[in-house]
């Protein structure tokens, strides 16, 4: 579907204006897809990139946060005023893509430090009910953010790879359980690759961007 880029103004933690990408469909929309990055991992990023391609060619209107979370800024606070910060740039994020366009249905996804965001978004109740999640390398050794995915299991995805830091096969058996829906890419680390075979790392992409597309389908 055709889709244009539109600026908003997006403003999140101390008032700053945040760097994104908001794609609004040019008729109708099937919804919001809200992308909200990593600590080092942005929208230029494969695994940010291609599941934003796809929520847009899917119908959807879509706004990608750039990420912010590398400088030493945001590095040397603590945690509860971190999220505090996350907190307050998710809901920039929603809060201006809510004002371009009214929602009914909402998919966000969230890379590795952006499930924080996540979290504490879902913590402030302004979702829709029927809105989606979906997990891509979650934080699964934070015991928060295996609680909130098993909170939502039933509208949750969750994709990581065997060679990732957060990976534990318990916790993904525990959240597959729970009803969430779950993808291990084997032999993929914390940015989806596969180390020493490109081929393999597309192939996993592939693999990410096709779940998603089913998940969203059912």
């Amino acid at each position: 579907m055709a889709s244009q880029a539109v600026k908003l103004d997006v403003r999140g933690y101390r008032g700053d204006s945040l760097a994104h990408r908001f794609l609004r469909q040019e008729g109708e929309t099937r919804g919001l897809g809200l992308i909200l990055p990593g600590m080092g991992y942005g929208l230029a990023h494969a695994g940010l990139r291609y599941p934003e391609m796809l929520l847009s060619e899917m119908g959807f209107d879509t706004l990608g946060l750039e990420t912010r979370y590398s400088a030493q800024d945001f590095q040397s606070l603590p945690d509860e005023q971190a999220l505090d910060w996350l907190r307050a740039d998710a809901l920039g994020a929603f809060g201006a893509a809510s004002a371009a366009r009214s929602y009914s249905r909402v998919c966000i996804v969230g890379k590795s430090l952006g499930t924080l965001s996540m979290l504490v978004l879902l913590a402030e109740g302004v979702m829709p009910p029927s809105s989606r999640m979906v997990w891509l390398t979650p934080l699964l050794k934070r015991p928060e953010v295996r609680q909130d995915i098993t909170r939502h299991a039933g509208q949750s995805l969750v994709v990581i790879g065997t060679k990732d830091p957060h990976y534990r096969p318990e916790w993904l058996a525990e959240l597959a359980v729970a009803g969430a829906e779950t993808l291990v890419l084997d032999a993929a680390d914390h940015s989806f690759n596969v180390e020493g075979d490109v081929f393999a790392s597309l192939g996993q992409l592939k693999t990410l961007v096709r779940s998603i597309k089913d998940f969203l389908e059912r």
